[in-house]
């Protein structure tokens, strides 16, 4: 089973390089980075889990039913909000997952996510990658996670939000945007940006086509996720959830989207990804 502290404590950190790579461009579009590493939970995960001794899995129908590769370990019917992230900054591929990357493609980017991860001490040796050449950073903040089927479900007497929970998704966020002031001004030839989840899922859910937010697509099992093999709902794109915790994929391209492309000021901070991928920083020296 997911714990319920995991809802509370997990938080996604997200880096593009600054690799000292002279890229061929050979007459092709390259993508707006060099390469782009991802570190997360399960709702970044493309697959590292498949092959661990853990209920934290998606390597089975209807997982991926709307994929190009079907149930690859995403926690969801298509592509993650990193797939749709990566598909904007121009690569011509999803980042793979670190169980089965290998040769020139890691250059490029490896997924490092693993459905289930939270924050313990170790999380925070992020900042090595500073020193080993990282100089673009994301950093995800927490969504309203009183607002997923669980939350409702459990807090919610299964009718409204859990506002306790989104309490503590807010407060936590502000520790991440102090986090990112922090950063920015102790390492000034990096840039770290926060995106602010919260803000993304705001507003009306049925005015851009959703007619339920409260349940998940899937049929589920006692710890949220989709029981294998069952068929889950036909108009999934008017799901926000595809099972008790994680989006479907067109609620993943629409939060992948404004935090590409802010569209409010409050979507990132201090800048949107398409704002760091094209920004100058200096080289970085490893």
């Amino acid at each position: 089973m997911i714990p319920e502290i995991k809802e509370w404590r997990v938080v996604i950190f997200l880096l593009v390089l600054s690799c000292k790579l002279e890229w061929i461009v050979d007459g092709q579009p390259q993508p707006q980075v060099p390469c782009f590493f991802i570190f997360g939970d399960s709702l970044s995960d493309s697959g590292n889990n498949n092959d661990l001794e853990t209920a934290a899995r998606a390597n089975y129908k209807p997982y991926g039913i709307d994929y190009p590769d079907g149930p690859t370990g995403r926690f969801t019917n298509g592509k993650t909000i990193m797939d749709v992230v990566a598909e904007h900054l121009g690569f011509d591929h999803h980042i793979p997952p670190f169980r089965t990357a290998s040769g020139d493609i890691i250059l490029k980017g490896v997924n490092y996510a693993s459905g289930s991860a939270g924050i313990f001490e170790e999380t925070g040796t992020h900042l090595a990658l500073y020193g080993l050449g990282a100089r673009k950073f994301m950093l995800s903040g927490l969504g309203k996670i009183g607002c997923t089927p669980y939350g409702i479900i459990t807090f919610g007497a299964g009718k409204v939000c859990a506002e306790e929970m989104n309490e503590g998704s807010r407060l936590f966020n502000l520790e991440v945007v102090d986090l990112v002031d922090k950063l920015n001004k102790e390492l000034p030839d990096a840039k770290f940006i926060f995106l602010n989840n919260t803000s993304i899922g705001n507003g009306d859910p049925f005015k851009i086509g959703f007619t339920n937010f409260a349940a998940g697509c899937c049929k589920v099992r006692e710890d949220g996720q989709c029981n294998p093999n069952e068929e889950p709902c036909i108009n999934r794109k008017e799901f926000v959830f595809w099972d008790h915790f994680h989006p479907t994929e067109v609620t993943n391209i629409l939060t992948a989207s404004r935090t590409y492309t802010a569209f409010d000021p409050t979507d990132c901070y201090p800048t949107d990804v398409r704002q760091l991928a094209l920004l100058q920083l200096s080289s970085a020296k490893v």
